[in-house]
Order: C-alpha cells, then sequence, then structure tokens
C-alpha cells in the first residue's frame, strides 16, 4: 500500500506558534509604522534580513532545507533549537500585547528545552533569557509588555516548580529495556489491550497538551477535527479516523512523544496497537486502508523504520534523539 503523499509545507499556524518567517514579516511591518521610534541601531531594518539570512543558514546546516517554507512564509521553529529564543521574543514583540501571557502558557507546554533552559526551566529561560531581549528592542511607549512577561512569571513560578518536581519523580521506561520484555509477557500485554468502546485510556497526556496536540494534528484530518478531539481529548472513539500522511509518520511522531515523555503508555506494543485500532490511511484506489499492525510495531521497534527528517511532521511537538539516547 502506497500511503498519500503529505504536500509539504503545508502548516496549520495556531496564533500562539513562534512562526519564523510569520514573526519576521510581522517585526518589519511594525518597525517601519513606527521608524520614528525604532531605536538608531536598528532604523534600517537590514538586521531583519540577516536574522533571515542567518535562519535559512543554520537549518541548511541541520539538513532542513526551508526553501519552500520561506516561499510560503510559514516554518514554527521548534522550541530544541537556540534560535526559538530569539524568535520568541520577537513574537512577544509583535503579538496582541493582551495575548503575551496566553503565549507564554501554550509555549510553556510545548518546551522542548535547549542550550539556554531544560525542558523544565520555561521559567528561566523568559526570566533571565527573553526578558532582557524583549527590553533591549522595545519601543518607547511598550513598556506593559514587560509588565505582562512578569505577570505571567509571577503567577506560574510556583505552580512551574511544583510540576517539574513532580515529574521528576515519575520513573521513565528504557526502550531499550522494552526490547528484552519476553515474548511471555508481549503476550499479556495483547491480552491486557481493552476495546475501544471501554473507557480506558490507553495513552494518557496532560489535559493542556492534549488539547494543543488535537489541534496540531487538524491539518492531518480535515473534515474530522471533531472526532480527532473527542479521541485525544476526551477518550471517545466511534470510528478509525483518516490519516492524511503516511503510515510511518503517524508512528513516527507518536513514538517521539512517548520518548519525549510527553504521553504515557505502557509500551511501543501497546501504542502501536492503538494506533493501528484508531486511525486508517488512504490508498492508491482514493479508499479508506486499514493500518497494519506489523508495519506500526516495526516503526516503533526500528529507527530505520522511521521516516527521514524531511517527512517527519510537527517537529515543533517534540525533539528527534537519537536512538542510543531516547529513554
Amino acid at each position: 500500500m502506497k500511503p498519500t503523499e503529505y504536500n509539504f509545507p503545508t502548516v496549520v499556524r495556531h496564533v500562539y506558534d513562534v512562526d519564523a518567517f510569520e514573526t519576521l514579516d510581522k517585526l518589519k511591518e511594525k518597525y517601519l509604522k513606527n521608524i520614528d521610534f525604532v531605536p538608531e541601531q536598528l532604523k534600517d531594518l537590514e538586521f531583519i534580513k540577516l536574522e533571515e539570512e542567518l535562519l535559512i543558514k543554520q537549518f541548511k546546516e541541520d539538513d532542513f532545507d526551508l526553501t519552500e517554507h520561506q516561499k510560503h512564509r510559514n516554518f514554527i521553529i521548534p522550541s530544541n533549537y537556540n534560535i526559538y529564543c530569539s524568535y520568541l521574543g520577537y513574537k512577544i514583540l509583535t503579538i496582541d500585547i493582551y495575548k503575551i501571557e496566553p503565549l507564554l502558557s501554550y509555549q510553556s507546554v510545548l518546551f522542548m528545552g535547549n542550550y539556554y533552559a531544560e525542558r523544565d526551566n520555561f521559567i528561566g529561560l523568559i526570566e533571565f533569557v527573553t526578558y532582557d531581549f524583549v527590553k533591549a528592542r522595545l519601543l518607547p511607549f511598550e513598556r506593559k509588555r514587560l509588565e505582562k512577561i512578569v505577570n505571567w512569571l509571577e503567577r506560574n513560578r510556583v505552580f512551574m516548580i511544583n510540576k517539574a518536581y513532580d515529574a521528576s519523580e515519575v520513573p521513565i521506561t528504557n526502550e531499550t529495556e522494552e526490547k528484552e520484555v519476553s515474548e511471555s509477557q508481549n503476550s499479556e500485554v495483547e491480552i491486557a489491550i481493552q476495546p475501544m468502546e471501554t473507557k480506558v485510556r490507553v495513552v494518557k497526556m496532560d489535559a493542556q497538551f492534549a488539547k494543543i496536540l488535537s489541534e496540531k494534528l487538524n491539518c492531518f484530518f480535515e473534515g474530522q477535527e471533531q472526532l480527532l478531539y473527542n479521541l485525544i481529548f476526551k477518550n471517545e472513539f466511534t470510528v478509525p479516523l483518516v490519516f492524511n500522511g503516511q503510515d510511518n509518520q503517524l508512528a513516527e511522531l507518536f513514538k517521539r512523544l512517548r520518548y519525549n515523555a510527553l504521553i504515557d503508555v505502557a509500551s511501543y506494543k501497546v501504542l502501536a496497537q492503538w494506533i493501528t485500532d484508531c486511525y486508517v490511511t488512504i490508498g492508491d484506489n482514493g479508499k479508506a486502508e486499514s493500518l497494519v499492525f506489523s508495519t506500526i510495531h516495526g516503526v516503533m521497534k526500528n529507527s530505520d523504520r522511521e521516516p527521514p527528517k524531511s517527512k517527519r511532521i510537527l517537529i515543533e511537538l517534540a525533539k528527534y534523539i537519537l536512538p542510543q539516547d531516547r529513554k
């Protein structure tokens, strides 16, 4: 079966996504509109052009060709890239001032960690990196943007510290350990899989992340958005959802979510069964075709069956980790 090809670089952009090209375009528009208030060193706006060139260069070095993304002015920067920090700052400088706090809450859920801050230290990133970045580039009448950042910091500091502390106590299943599970144990796992009509939640995740995941996946399930939300967020399942993409893309995404500890599921075998039960793809004849468990499970077990870098989907949700470094 040859799955339907996903038409890159189509992106369903959320208002709180850090989209590089959209942000640069809005920054240029804002500074041109208020050119009399722009700091002298920024008035020629050459820095915006240089930022875009640097973006293209950095991702090219990592084998990401952004040519089509640049043409269509869309590319959501994964937060595990250091350049994300600058673009988050630019986003804060360009977004509606009253949406700064919701933006930070949204990004805190998706933050994967980078050189400037560990995954559980988004608070630190905002307080000691982003705040100073924004402050240095504010227009004179925009001090309230800093106030919004500080308000968010103070309201979320204790909550996020407690969340990070609690998360440190959750045991993490090692991928290599799962490979050592005996066949008898695997058969027990199969028996433990519950029919979807029961209310047993096979794939668990944080409620905030579940909402964002369902929104992010919408572009692959056009016309089925409510069914997707019901499955991911409410654990309600009636019929398999038609995935507009390749089966290994879907499998690799959920595999990546699991080894990044963004979803909780008993094993990759259970996850593969859940994907097989809940999703179908479109075959060459234009009709829905069931997913094959052995194919999906093969992606879970073997990294060489994962799609290449250019075909991975929703890279802003969870970073790719080399097989030998996964937990």
